[in-house]
């Protein structure tokens, strides 16, 4: 289970019913698989790849998978305020 999954699920804020879904294709190289990208929040919670898909199968390499982290448009708290 992704982590950002297991932690929301342990401190009771995942909530399916407010997950929206958004089918994308995954832009980490040159393959085209499919992505479901599960938002909550207006934050990328989880992504998957249908199972009927003929690329994927379902399965997701590392970067498709848990790369969402990167396309995230959060600021850095830790960031300079000049670079936030």
């Amino acid at each position: 289970m992704p982590t950002t999954e297991f932690d929301m699920r342990a401190a009771g804020t995942w909530a399916d019913e407010r997950q929206t879904v958004t089918e994308t294709i995954c832009g980490f190289c040159g393959v085209g698989c499919a992505l479901e990208l599960h938002v909550q929040d207006d934050t990328i919670v989880k992504v998957t790849s249908p199972p009927d898909n003929p690329i994927t199968h379902g399965n997701l390499c590392v970067k498709g998978r848990f790369g969402f982290q990167h396309v995230q448009n959060r600021p850095d708290p830790d960031a300079p305020a000049h670079r936030r």
